[in-house]
């Protein structure tokens, strides 16, 4: 399986609360999750843009799995909360991670 779109992993620096690389090049597949997340805001329902990113497995992104929270995708100019984490049967091979367009 061939990863060829870009993105970059960001960490939350708890001390200054600014973000900072975590993974700087990485490579990934990257497909719309099957239905975006809808919202309530001020009476109008809203949609967030939802994707999966799909990478190949490496130490560092096991860290995700913990704390997701202090972690996003930089991708095609966007910011992207991950709020899902998956090592399917941790086999540690591919690692799909579910990004919410901030």
């Amino acid at each position: 399986m061939k990863f060829k779109i870009p993105i970059r992993i960001e960490k939350i620096n708890r001390k200054t609360e600014d973000w900072e690389p975590y993974i700087d090049q990485l490579r990934a597949n990257i497909n719309k999750k099957r239905t975006d997340n809808e919202y309530l805001d001020a009476g109008a329902v809203q949609t967030r843009r939802t994707l999966v990113f799909e990478v190949r497995y490496q130490p560092l992104i096991k860290e995700i799995s913990h704390e997701a929270q202090l972690f996003r995708i930089m991708y095609d100019g966007g910011e992207y909360q991950i709020v899902d984490y998956d090592d399917f049967q941790e086999r540690h091979k591919v690692v799909k991670l579910l990004g919410v367009h901030v």
